[in-house]
């Protein structure tokens, strides 16, 4: 009997013992520090004082130049209803570097979106606040190979403070932005926060219609693991380029700066 009570014992404290150990073998977090480059080219052409088409391209660099990341290009058209008020509508494709393909080097992302901008003041400050909903069709990796794609939407919501530090337009503007991105849909189970993009830099006119920023835009980025995160410490450089095409004289081509 005694050796009885002493064996439940035993096996009751080894019950507790192997459910503490599974208890402390909760998944940890794990942070990935990446070093990133992003150059791109975003335009703006008016094509009256209402309508407009819209035209980027973006390259990321992985290992800061050494290795590809992505290729971004994204076309469309929006209506502006003042200098301060716009809604697009845009298709972009994504090319993301996948070095673990054995029949291809780049995955595609297909991408719509819409988007709202807003221009306003704050004391001293020039700001820009963007609304975009995007809808995307993403192809899936499993091992070496693609096996189809899946959807997903994302919700993002951008601030953008500049602050002039003179009246001189040739003198650069102090520039801070944040960027939230939010994702749905049925693969997403672990990461419906996508990502977190700060910018912290210049923003530098050139001339009419020309400008273009530069600064420390680090992106924390949740994955699809759920406690594997990527905070990818990223340079910045972006120009910005826009046209408008005057309504008194259609023949001249006037500059002006768009977000």
């Amino acid at each position: 009997m005694k050796l009885r009570v002493l064996f439940i014992v035993l096996i009751f404290f080894l019950r507790l013992t192997a459910s503490h150990a599974q208890g402390n073998d909760v998944l940890t977090k794990q942070i990935n520090h990446n070093i990133h480059s992003w150059i791109g080219l975003l335009t703006t052409h008016r094509l009256s004082d209402n309508w407009g088409v819209t035209a980027d391209f973006i390259v990321r660099r992985d290992d800061f130049l050494n290795e590809p990341g992505f290729y971004f290009a994204r076309l469309g058209g929006g209506y502006w209803f003042n200098d301060n008020i716009s809604v697009t509508g845009a298709y972009g494709n994504l090319w993301l570097y996948r070095p673990q393909l054995s029949d291809k080097s780049f995955t595609r992302e297909h991408r719509f979106d819409q988007q709202l901008i807003v221009n306003s003041s704050l004391w001293r400050f020039n700001v820009t606040q963007r609304f975009r909903i995007e809808s995307r069709w993403r192809e899936v990796v499993e091992g070496d190979q693609t096996v189809g794609r899946t959807f997903s939407e994302r919700i993002r919501y951008l601030y953008t403070f500049r602050l002039p530090i003179s009246k001189e337009p040739s003198v650069p503007q102090l520039m801070f932005s944040n960027e939230i991105l939010l994702q749905f849909g049925k693969q997403i189970v672990n990461n419906p926060l996508d990502q977190i993009r700060l910018f912290v830099g210049i923003r530098h006119s050139v001339g009419k219609g020309v400008a273009y920023d530069f600064g420390y835009f680090p992106i924390f980025q949740q994955t699809a693991v759920g406690n594997v995160y990527n905070l990818n410490h990223t340079v910045r450089l972006l120009f910005y380029f826009s046209t408008r095409k005057s309504k008194l004289d259609n023949h001249n081509l006037q500059m002006e700066e768009q977000e």
